[in-house]
């Protein structure tokens, strides 16, 4: 066999190697996953210069963008969800903090609620533990039941599983098994996006289950979040719109997002309102 046979053999294997490549890339990314050079390059046994050529390769088809030291999903993906929850508490905090104000009038005296875990839901939880009334809690982020357990108000129930350290929460089989066995009269969760077409979105097939579960599990299904994550992406819908009763946040939606919120019959709670409700209470009295 001649050398030009040799080299159109091997550049021929070469090629095929990296579109199967590409395609292991394309679909870690598209679970909403961040991968990072090292990883991939152990992962695929070649050398991170390849990997670097891949990834550019795949950014200019439109398909990933190149983020430091690595690869995360086209478009306004919320690459802070990504972060471990106690990191992501200073971020936003002040918007989070209002989004979890406005949903206290979710909450009456003797509720049996769920708490989803995320860093708005955490700060949730410490308003709660402050002004909200006597009720049953399940959840199963751990720093949400260390607040609310140090209240006698509240009876907690923290459901069991893998423990996920970076967003401090129970994950896997054991606690969706936990939730079969329940039913609430209202769920409140975060979110890492919100889209007008396909609804609240989460950064992994975990919180896809953790949503359908609740739907079937709730009299109310409730998202607290921030104004910001309409702005960003993410890559699994954890409820659509049609299936989802409230949402709290810090302030009006932009137009498009209240079109569609008011479509779907979602009811929007600003921290504003609260206000005139607690003034209206004061008058009255």
């Amino acid at each position: 066999m001649t050398d030009d046979r040799i080299t159109s053999l091997t550049e021929r294997g070469a090629s095929k190697l990296g579109a199967a490549r590409h395609q292991s890339i394309l679909a870690m990314i598209s679970r909403g996953e961040i991968l990072a050079v090292g990883e991939l390059a152990s992962r695929f046994g070649v050398s991170q210069e390849t990997i670097r050529r891949d990834i550019r390769a795949l950014e200019d088809a439109g398909m990933l963008k190149r983020i430091h030291g690595g690869a995360a999903p086209a478009g306004a993906v919320d690459l802070t969800a990504r972060r471990p929850v106690m990191e992501r508490l200073s971020v936003d905090r002040e918007a989070k903090a209002l989004a979890a104000v406005a949903a206290l009038p979710l909450f009456e005296e003797g509720m049996n609620v769920f708490l989803g875990g995320s860093s708005t839901m955490a700060l949730l939880a410490d308003e709660l533990a402050r002004n909200g009334p006597a009720m049953s809690v399940t959840t199963n982020m751990i720093d949400i039941a260390t607040v609310l357990s140090a209240t006698e108000r509240f009876a907690v129930t923290l459901l069991g599983g893998v423990m996920n350290a970076m967003t401090r929460t129970l994950t896997g089989p054991d606690m969706l098994r936990g939730l079969e066995t329940r039913v609430f009269d209202l769920s409140v969760c975060g979110a890492s996006a919100i889209n007008p077409k396909h609804g609240f979105l989460g950064p992994s097939e975990g919180h896809t289950a953790i949503g359908a579960a609740l739907a079937y599990r709730s009299r109310r299904l409730a998202f607290v979040a921030d104004a910001g994550k309409f702005a960003r992406l993410d890559a699994h819908v954890m409820q659509p719109l049609n299936k989802v009763d409230v949402l709290a946040t810090d302030q009006p939606p932009p137009e498009e997002a209240a079109a569609a919120l008011r479509n779907a019959g979602i009811a929007v709670l600003l921290p504003q309102e609260l206000d005139e409700a607690l003034n209206d209470r004061k008058e009255q009295r």
